[in-house]
């Protein structure tokens, strides 16, 4: 009975604030629209004009912030993300959290940390970015008057933040929020550009529409997927959101073939020569997976005998590439005129090689597969691995610093070290670094790229932080020393490491941190125990637009002897899919060890690499402060009221960007 009236207690509470909540939104928009309002009255009383209401033009030049600040009143605290808003405007104080830097303003536009020259256009702005990985954003950019001609030009750099989003990164990272990318929209009323990607845009827009005048606003762009060229759309009823499908209409089945000339290989030529007419004969493989990735380009996947390695000729650039555990794909450029056949067999030490499958393709046109991807584009390289496009800019050396921009990076990371400090809150700032896997694993990269062998994004940015005084725990050298482990580091078709790979990283932070609080080492070899598992494929398959069902991957897994504080979280997809479940763990939450000693606390910043590695360090510290995923935002009053040991960020190198300008 006791429990029975706290639970009706706790929902008339839960209701009693909503209540309340509603309210006070209700109040703001009507204090913020109430100018308006009366300038409607005015307008309907004394100019009806036979009968018809108009709306007058703007009572009040708002700014850019109340313009956001109205819109964000009328949604309830259960229409935002959960993993929150960044409140940025012009104006703010500089030591507040409303404060953008100028390049981080180009970070947030251009994906390029860069002053962004429109933004000289404006008079103000409001910028209400999700801090995690979410689609929900208001953003007001007000332009000058007398600039009004440069509106085009602003509009142009919304419509750029809004390109950037992509169905297969929702699908992995936001699902829920799919029919927010369904309605997102640039608009513009009067000299204000707006986005607005919200959870109901009729009632966002109803509010400008009152306040601003009304009737000059106009749709600058459709929504995101709804592009000219883009993929036609299915829906896949078992993973509860549409998916988009490209067929390789033109694909046709040769009959096989078995006079295979592999001379152009003469290592495998030569391990098969000896064989007699009477040898075994390489199973052919089984392809379960073809379609144009790319205008020029054709992705093939699917299975075969364990130890093969897969032969694909007809093609601008001929393979012969590992097969893993028995799986493969190859991503396979074909000529940019006429029509090319792909011929694909397996072949085996000891065996004779396979009958041939093989391919007719023709160049494409509407093939957007890699842009839509944006930052997660797929960049399939040799030997069955699998990178992200956005790691190309370091690995090409394309997002090296300028020397003013190191010394930037030092200044800012010097004063939230001073800023701490200033408060009386002495704890080390320390980033855990992972190493992209197309920096480990260079030698798989595709040809077309060139890895820069100079100065890197990397080793500039490590080289600034420590010298402001932070600690980097780089795990790239770690990771080269065991990139060809019995167990994998990073997985071949998901772009995150495995539970191995998080083990490593687990015992080289708790080594660092054990140095000062030995209660905190790392736990004995013995509480873990490393096997193999066959999982379906990992987030790679949404990047294609595909079943995780279609393709598998044989990858390390680690079980634990031991019960974690909150016990282990399962993060894979039904328990069968590497498609990691990011929402199970993503959220901002506090953990408390059950272990008796003296333990650290901790405050944690991280990516999506964090994930694997949650389970492995919560009984590590005493308390850890987990700030919702992908959310850097740096909160100083929140670490001074936490007083912690460390701040600790847990980031892929791909992600220092991201961390830079917060």
């Amino acid at each position: 009975m006791v429990n029975k009236s706290r639970k009706i207690l706790s929902i008339k509470l839960v209701k009693s604030v909503k209540l309340i909540m509603s309210a006070i939104s209700f109040v703001l928009v009507c204090f913020m629209l109430l100018p308006v309002l009366s300038s409607c009255k005015e307008t309907a009383n004394g100019n009806n004009n036979g009968g018809n209401t108009e709306v007058s033009q703007t009572a009040k030049d708002y700014t850019s912030k109340e313009v956001a600040d109205a819109v964000m009143a009328v949604f309830q605290p259960e229409e935002l993300p959960a993993s929150g808003l960044s409140y940025f405007f012009s104006g703010a104080d500089e030591n507040s959290d409303n404060y953008v830097d100028p390049e981080k303003i180009g970070l947030l536009m251009t994906e390029k940390p860069s002053i962004v020259p429109e933004f000289d256009y404006l008079e103000d702005f409001a910028l209400y970015v999700p801090s995690g990985q979410s689609i929900f954003e208001v953003s007001v950019l007000r332009v000058k008057k007398g600039e009004e001609a440069k509106i085009d030009a602003v509009k142009a750099v919304l419509e750029k933040r809004m390109s950037r989003v992509d169905r297969g990164e929702l699908m992995n990272y936001a699902a829920d929020e799919i029919p927010i990318f369904e309605t997102m929209k640039v608009i513009t009323v009067n000299n204000y550009v707006i986005l607005l990607s919200t959870t109901d845009n009729v009632k966002a827009e109803k509010v400008i529409n009152d306040m601003l005048g009304g009737n000059n606003s106009s749709l600058s762009n459709t929504p995101a997927n709804t592009g000219a060229g883009k993929p036609t759309e299915t829906t896949d009823a078992n993973a509860g959101a549409e998916k988009k499908t490209v067929s390789m209409d033109e694909v046709v089945n040769i009959e096989p073939e078995t006079d295979i000339d592999f001379n152009l290989f003469n290592a495998v030529s030569a391990s098969t020569s000896g064989s007699a007419s009477g040898s075994a004969v390489t199973p052919q493989p089984i392809v379960k997976v073809h379609m144009y990735s790319q205008n020029t380009m054709c992705f093939i996947g699917g299975t075969c005998e364990i130890g093969a390695k897969i032969k694909v000729t007809g093609g601008t650039e001929d393979f012969l590439i590992d097969s893993d555990s028995g799986n493969f794909f190859v991503e396979v450029p074909f000529a940019a005129t006429g029509a090319s056949v792909l011929k694909l067999s397996a072949v085996i030490d000891g065996k004779q090689p396979s009958p041939e499958t093989a391919f007719i393709v023709k160049p494409q046109t509407d093939i957007t597969l890699f842009e839509d991807g944006g930052a997660y584009g797929n960049v399939v390289g040799y030997n069955t691995f699998y990178f992200c496009e956005d790691s190309l800019a370091s690995f090409e050396g394309d997002d090296v610093l300028k020397p003013n921009e190191i010394t930037a990076l030092q200044t800012r990371t010097e004063k939230k070290i001073k800023d701490l400090r200033d408060k009386g809150c002495n704890a080390e700032i320390i980033y855990l670094l992972v190493p992209n896997p197309m920096r480990v694993y260079a030698e798989n990269a595709p040809k077309r790229y060139t890895e820069n062998t100079g100065d890197t994004l990397r080793t500039q940015w490590e080289g600034a932080v420590k010298a402001a005084g932070a600690t980097v725990i780089d795990l790239t050298d770690l990771f080269m020393e065991h990139k060809h482990d019995e167990f994998k580091i990073f997985q071949r078709t998901d772009t995150h490491w495995t539970e191995y790979g998080a083990l490593l990283g687990y015992n080289t932070l708790m080594s660092y941190i054990g140095q000062k609080f030995p209660d905190a080492a790392p736990r004995p070899s013995s509480d873990f125990e490393i096997s193999n598992k066959e999982f379906y494929w990992g987030d790679m398959y949404s990047r294609f637009y595909m079943e995780p069902s279609d393709l598998k991957e044989v990858t390390a897994t680690v079980k634990f002897n031991f019960t974690p504080p909150g016990g282990r979280v399962d993060l894979y997809e039904n328990g069968n899919c590497l498609n990691l479940m990011h929402a199970k763990v993503s959220m901002a939450q506090t953990t408390h060890t059950n272990l008796t000693g003296n333990f650290p606390s901790v405050y944690i910043y991280r990516d999506s690499f964090a994930g694997p590695l949650h389970a492995f360090i919560t009984d590590r510290f005493s308390t850890a402060t987990f700030v919702s995923m992908w959310n850097y935002d740096w909160k100083l009053n929140d670490i001074v009221s936490k007083n912690p040991d460390y701040v600790l960020y847990i980031i892929n190198e791909r992600n220092i960007v991201n961390v830079m300008y917060n």
